[in-house]
């Protein structure tokens, strides 16, 4: 019997080459005349940030550009472009860049349709305990990265001053625009570490406790064409099919995970990247091949599925041999993409293994769908520092 579920597109998205050309007029059909362009340094020197702002202005839409976005979110730099926002009039955001970057014009767009009260009580929007009191000023979301589907996703993770952690704070895009040829002047390491931040949401997609049939279908696709092709992009930027099909995957592993949900390997990766000031990327590639082995007790087929994916054909009932068999093809993948492990980073076991009560007390963690115990996150810590040895 198929598990029932709801399905669902949070908003709409134009894909493919040379969509980045409607900017403007997706930002008028959404009411948008006077827009703040969220973006940052290194999208600012690739010329994009100039090239969608010209986009945006002929269609008759006055813009403020920002490009101070930085990795993380954290919540001063989004109460400094949100009091820009206010102070110029803006009545739309549109983001340009990288999952921070998305991320950023997302909690602006709530901030400043509100005040930064919002970003101080983040815990009670996530839990439905309150409700904005203005909705949030419309959304435009242009990725320049294939990773995070931000444009597809419910949450902006923000970097919280007062919480002293990343936490989700719920507000959703109007519309995104996935154009491939905006990911071409990616840097290949960072090519690696956002392709390995897509793998992760659709694994995760696939045992969290909302997954349903059509989530997964998604996932599992993501993780095919990630797996074709991240390693060609990695070789090759200008490589065209590889990019194109990559911010495919990207959006189609936001669009799962939106549905479903992420869950242990998140909730880890938040973690240690706050502590550690890891990219998040790296965190997600290092935490996967762990998440694997756990949830090849309670998911075996799910896993040999990933494997076959991997191109590793499974016949073994054994949970143990799907868990480890399935996680090391993954972790060969990263480190045949460059991605460090935590140990070569110089993290130590310590270090990592002292996190556990903090991921363990993190709702994003029991959103796997199964049980978890305290004891199983020191395990995956471990498990995660050991892994290449």
């Amino acid at each position: 019997m198929l598990k029932a579920g709801v399905y669902l597109q949070l908003a709409p998205v134009l894909f493919g080459k040379g969509t980045s050309e409607q900017a403007g007029a997706k930002a008028r059909e959404l009411g948008i005349s006077k827009a703040m362009l969220i973006s940052d340094k290194g999208v600012l020197e690739a010329g994009i940030t100039k090239r969608i702002a010209s986009i945006v202005e002929n269609a008759g839409i006055e813009t403020v550009v920002w490009t101070e976005a930085e990795t993380d979110c954290p919540d001063d730099t989004v109460s400094t472009a949100a009091k820009l926002a206010k102070d110029e009039h803006t009545d739309g955001v549109i983001g340009i860049g990288g999952g921070s970057v998305l991320d950023t014009a997302k909690a602006v767009a709530a901030v400043a349709a509100n005040d930064d009260t919002v970003l101080e009580e983040i815990p009670l929007y996530l839990t439905g305990q309150k409700q904005y009191g203005k909705h949030p000023l419309p959304i435009l979301e242009i990725p320049t990265t294939a990773g995070t589907g931000s444009e597809s996703t419910f949450v902006s993770v923000v970097t919280s001053s007062k919480l002293d952690c990343k936490i989700g704070l719920p507000v959703a895009p109007d519309y995104g625009i996935v154009d491939p040829e905006l990911t071409k002047t990616v840097p290949a390491d960072i090519t690696a570490y956002t392709g390995m931040d897509a793998l992760a949401h659709a694994v995760e997609a696939l045992v969290e406790k909302k997954a349903t049939p059509h989530s997964d279908l998604l996932a599992y696709e993501a993780i095919r064409l990630i797996c074709k092709y991240l390693p060609r992009a990695v070789e090759n930027g200008a490589d065209e099919e590889a990019r194109e099909h990559l911010a495919f995957a990207s959006n189609l592993a936001g669009i799962s995970f939106n549905e479903s949900g992420t869950n242990i390997g998140h909730s880890a990766a938040h973690a240690v990247g706050h502590v550690q000031h890891i990219p998040h990327g790296i965190c997600c590639s290092n935490m996967t091949p762990p998440v694997i082995r756990f949830a090849s007790k309670t998911y075996p087929d799910k896993m040999k599925k990933i494997a076959l994916l991997f191109g590793m054909n499974i016949s073994s009932e054994k949970i143990s041999e799907i868990g480890n068999m399935t996680a090391e093809a993954v972790r060969k993948f990263a480190a045949d993409l460059g991605i460090k492990t935590f140990r070569e980073l110089g993290v130590s076991r310590e270090e990592l293994v002292s996190l556990k009560n903090i991921i363990y007390k993190d709702a994003l963690c029991h959103a796997y769908g199964g049980a978890v115990t305290e004891q199983d996150i020191e395990e995956l810590l471990i498990s995660a520092y050991m892994d290449g040895e």
